[in-house]
């Protein structure tokens, strides 16, 4: 199914759980980006201090303060991307329980415009009560007698539309002419 099955409000969801994705997922790169740069910065503080001194003890220990509230930035990145991956999972499941009963209520409605179009057919050539069997359906040749009523109903309706067109108003003083020259 295409996503203008999708009602308004699911899609525009959708959308929008898509995107914070996107966000979530761009932040998540940008902070391993910059974990990867500190623990580089912090191997080339360590390496170029030969000597143990306070200066790089204290370069070390701020190195480190950074490098856990980055390493924390991207665990809540993850949880949070954890997070919408199952809200999308959740709103795809609902879209197709939607789509299942969206499924069910047009089969119903099409039963029911038969139904209705059955019924208002009966009405309408008055047909007796004998007709109709105890389940509510015509007998056998009721139904064929119903059957050829809509066909020759369709049919009508297709020749008057066929009349009404302006080739058919065109051509007319042809057929005219043509049922003149054919009689004996």
């Amino acid at each position: 199914m295409s996503d203008t099955d999708i009602p308004g409000r699911v899609q525009a969801e959708l959308t929008r759980l898509r995107a914070e994705r996107q966000v979530f997922t761009a932040e998540q790169d940008r902070l391993k980006a910059k974990l990867a740069d500190t623990e580089h910065e912090l191997r080339e503080a360590t390496a170029a201090a030969a000597a143990p001194n306070e200066s790089a003890e204290a370069n070390q220990a701020v190195l480190n303060q950074e490098l856990a509230s980055q390493r924390e930035e991207l665990d809540v990145a993850k949880a949070r991307l954890q997070a919408l991956e199952a809200e999308v999972l959740l709103a795809h499941q609902q879209r197709d329980s939607l789509r299942a009963e969206l499924k069910t209520c047009r089969e119903e409605r099409d039963k029911l415009r038969l139904a209705l179009l059955d019924a208002e057919l009966v009405v309408s050539a008055g047909v007796v009560d004998a007709d109709i069997l105890p389940g509510g359906e015509p007998s056998a040749d009721r139904q064929r007698l119903l059957n050829a009523e809509r066909l020759a109903a369709e049919m009508a309706r297709e020749l008057d539309a066929t009349r009404r067109t302006v080739s058919w108003r065109v051509t007319a003083p042809l057929r005219v002419v043509r049922k003149k020259m054919d009689r004996p």
